[in-house]
């Protein structure tokens, strides 16, 4: 009977081992950037007339610091001319009213609608909230080429309203040159990666 006992206290515990635990990995920031903005490239290049695609079409396999640089001289290229023709009209008095509308009319809808939504929330050019969707809404009710001309016409006459005319041009001709501004974008893409690049050596260098 003792010996039984001396046996049963000389045997070792055994202990249950739990399998260690890993924690979960966190999704790679920068792949997932990457993608969206290969995403987003790949939005802007789908637009290109099916004549200029062969001219896009490497930029699709470019590395991601090409597609950031694309991206951002696509909207470099959007912001300057539309600044710039805004300028022109406001200043010289001269907006091609026949002609954009007659080419562009949708565009020129799509640029009434932007400017005054805008203006309204931000309450600039004597707009105010109650504003909002008038001129849209005289539009939608005319709802032709020459109907927009005119409306455009007597808007031009009217200090408040004169300003969403100009932006509206400007916007109008902004959108038709996208496929020059698409073929602009991607002839400069890789000089300006690679400034880009430069640029982001120097700050890591002077940390």
């Amino acid at each position: 009977m003792f010996a039984s006992r001396a046996i049963a206290r000389s045997r070792p515990a055994l202990r249950t081992t739990r399998p260690p635990t890993t924690k979960p990995s966190l999704p790679y920031t920068s792949t997932n950037s990457s993608s969206s903005s290969s995403r987003a490239a790949d939005r802007i290049l789908d637009r290109v007339p099916l004549r200029f695609q062969k001219y896009t079409t490497g930029l699709r396999k470019a590395p991601v610091s090409h597609v950031v640089a694309f991206l951002i001289l696509h909207e470099i290229t959007a912001v300057v001319p539309l600044l710039g023709l805004f300028g022109f009209f406001h200043y010289t008095n001269f907006l091609p009213l026949e002609y954009v509308t007659g080419h562009w009319a949708g565009y020129v809808r799509d640029g009434v609608g932007m400017a005054e939504r805008y203006f309204s929330r931000k309450g600039w050019f004597g707009f105010e909230a109650q504003d909002r969707g008038t001129m849209t809404g005289q539009l939608d009710e005319e709802g032709e080429v020459d109907s927009t001309q005119d409306m455009l016409e007597k808007w031009q006459k009217d200090g408040k309203y004169k300003v969403v005319v100009e932006v509206a041009m400007a916007w109008a001709i902004t959108k038709a040159l996208l496929p020059a501004r698409i073929l602009v974008s991607v002839w400069g893409t890789p000089w300006f990666a690679g400034v880009m690049g430069r640029a982001r050596g120097l700050f890591k260098s002077s940390r």
